[in-house]
């Protein structure tokens, strides 16, 4: 979060999975430490444009580790609870930059916490076993057991959070209705065969 010259709070995330599988919305992602390359670079880029408020910087690196600036984003994107579960709460600093009021700085983060978007990770999966093959794409049964795989490791979910049931309980539902759908499709494509 940038402001009156000032930076109020930084994050980095790393997007492990993300739908569809080549780059889109991060399904699986893990707080990291700021990278210092990519995050000189973000923060001079702000500075510069003068974007205050919220932005989220996307790079993309090369198989070398090379960084590339893939987009500027000024608003707060789905992804963001692995920042607030972190301890940076953007939605209530954005809320104090807009009101007005005295900005938080945050210094520091849970560095190391991991966050799922379900139906998105199985989209991905999916996606990943029908188009096996394609350069990038892991193979389907790396892709399925990495899915498996992440059910082992500590991690919260977008939209789970027992003070505030309902949320968690929508997408339930709205998952279920798309698994549904996606199982009826595909019985009806072995019907026609």
């Amino acid at each position: 979060l940038y402001a009156d010259g000032q930076i109020f709070a930084r994050f980095a995330q790393w997007a492990k999975r993300t739908v569809p599988p080549l780059g889109g919305q991060s399904v699986l992602r893990q707080s990291i430490a700021v990278p210092s390359d990519t995050g000189d670079q973000a923060e001079r880029l702000v500075r510069e444009i003068g974007l205050e408020g919220y932005s989220e910087v996307e790079f993309r690196r090369d198989g070398a580790g090379t960084p590339y600036l893939m987009e500027i984003n000024p608003r707060l994107s789905a992804s963001i609870e692995v920042a607030v579960r972190a301890g940076v709460d953007f939605p209530y600093l954005l809320y104090q930059w807009a009101s007005g009021d005295q900005i938080n700085i945050i210094k520091g983060y849970h560095v190391g916490g991991w966050v799922r978007y379900m139906k998105g990770d199985l989209a991905t999966t999916i996606l990943a076993v029908q188009e096996r093959g394609r350069p990038g794409v892991a193979p389907p049964a790396k892709a399925i057991l990495d899915f498996c795989a992440s059910f082992c490791k500590p991690m919260g979910y977008d939209y789970v959070d027992w003070k505030d049931p309902l949320p968690a309980w929508t997408a339930t539902v709205g998952f279920a209705r798309y698994l549904s759908r996606r199982v009826g499709k595909s019985f009806s494509r072995m019907k026609l065969q």
